[in-house]
């Protein structure tokens, strides 16, 4: 596993608590952008800041990308509003804004390999992101 950030030297083998408090830390100024990647290619990732984020799940094979949404969160926001990161500005529906402490519970289940929370659903990304269905 390795544990990315944006502006940050990458952790290898990350401890839980390594990859919580990251998580947990993104916020503008800081890093708004995080990601955990194991060997085999599939990776999940974090973008946003204290309290709203957004995350997305890459499974390599087969290729499938993945958007969060969460089953039970009431997100103060409506489709289209966007989310900020230090890669841009990001368009979500209402149903994909989490909270950073349920990011960080996704990474911590990826991390274990373990079965993701029973509050998220993930919803495919690959015909936005112009991949085979």
């Amino acid at each position: 596993m390795k544990l990315e950030a944006e502006g940050m030297a990458p952790i290898a083998e990350p401890s839980e608590d390594q990859v919580r408090n990251l998580v947990l830390s993104l916020a503008m100024p800081r890093p708004t952008f995080a990601s955990l990647n194991d060997a085999h290619g599939n990776y999940i990732q974090v973008a946003g800041g204290r309290p709203w984020c957004m995350v997305e799940w890459r499974q390599a094979n087969p290729l499938v990308h993945y958007g969060a949404t969460a089953k039970a969160v009431r997100s103060p926001y409506k489709d289209g509003a966007k989310i900020r990161s230090g890669a841009g500005e990001i368009a979500l529906q209402a149903d994909e804004w989490l909270l950073l402490k349920q990011a960080a519970e996704l990474f911590l289940a990826f991390r274990a390999g373990k079965q993701f929370p029973d509050f998220v659903r993930w919803r495919t990304m690959n015909s936005k992101l112009g991949l085979s269905e």
